[in-house]
């Protein structure tokens, strides 16, 4: 999924943590995100819309509907260097806020496929 200048490391690692892979039981997506009409820099199809609604709210551990590094590095526990965390940072937070929100992360998953 997120795959990027990070290489398929990074995205690898957080496209089977947030699926089944996990052994995590999969959190459903609250009707206002599934709700959310998002664009995107590309086309992307609905199967895969709704993995990136579907990631982003696995990785929300707080539910404020934004991702910060301490949740992102809580969800890959041991699994994600300083500089990948920092990298995935650079390349999605693009109003630069210390936080990906959920059309930051949809544009940066979408330039990914």
């Amino acid at each position: 999924m997120m795959i990027a200048r990070l290489g398929h490391g990074f995205c690898a690692v957080l496209a089977s943590i947030c699926s089944l892979a996990s052994g995590a039981p999969v959190i459903a997506i609250p009707p206002h995100i599934q709700a959310l009409q998002l664009s995107t820099p590309k086309p992307v199809t609905d199967a895969q819309m709704h993995e990136f609604k579907q990631d982003f709210v696995d990785v929300d551990f707080n539910k404020d509907d934004q991702m910060d590094a301490q949740e992102v590095r809580a969800h890959f526990a041991q699994g994600i260097s300083d500089l990948e965390l920092f990298q995935f940072f650079l390349d999605s937070d693009k109003d630069m806020s210390g936080d990906v929100s959920l059309q930051e992360y949809v544009d940066y998953a979408a330039m990914l496929n």
